[in-house]
């Protein structure tokens, strides 16, 4: 069974001003440590969604490119570009670019609970989805085909399609933040400094 890493690398970083995949953090672009925890679990094809204008940023040798004809459609139109550019790919392990605490144990925790019964595996904070550090079966791309041809965005209609396994995490795990803007830069240096004290 073949299971595809995903690094999320397309958006706008409106928000923040700049591609923020490519800020450092621990000494390593933002994107850097989702493709590592992913590289780290053995997951093959290693692939990198993003779009032309971004793509000589990256140094990656060893990954697949996803190239955005359209840019900036949101997580969902990308994940039925990738599904159907892959079709020998059976689960899919998306995970976004600008997730600076997302590792290798996470990854692993995520991977003990496929099975036959589910078409996505999404971690779950209290009432808080995890849609873009989640696993997503082959099964799912007739319903993702479908809400992008009504030209819907949400990760979260498409999850209220599938069977879904929620794995439960605690509410203040450092594991999912992400950033959105300069704010949560300073904010995310500042909880790294102190979790070194």
């Amino acid at each position: 069974m073949k299971m595809a890493g995903v690094v999320l690398a397309g958006g706008q970083s409106s928000r923040y001003g700049q591609p923020k995949m490519f800020e450092l953090f621990a000494g390593l672009p933002l994107y850097k440590h989702s493709l590592i925890a992913l590289q780290k679990n053995q997951l093959q094809p290693l692939i990198i969604a993003t779009n032309a204008s971004l793509q000589s940023k990256f140094v990656e040798e060893k990954v697949q490119w996803i190239i955005e004809k359209q840019p900036h459609q949101g997580p969902l139109f990308a994940l039925h570009n990738i599904m159907t550019n892959f079709p020998d790919v059976e689960w899919f392990f998306v995970i976004a670019s600008d997730m600076p605490f997302i590792n290798a144990e996470f990854v692993q925790t995520m991977l003990t609970f496929i099975d036959d019964r589910y078409e996505a595996i999404v971690p779950k904070q209290a009432s808080r989805l995890q849609p873009l550090a989640a696993l997503y079966r082959r099964s799912a791309l007739p319903k993702a085909q479908q809400l992008v041809q009504q030209n819907k965005r949400s990760m979260k209609v498409l999850l209220e399609q599938l069977q879904v396994c929620y794995v439960p995490f605690e509410e203040d795990s450092s594991t999912f933040i992400n950033i959105n803007s300069q704010q949560d830069w300073l904010q995310t240096f500042e909880r790294k400094s102190n979790n070194n004290e």
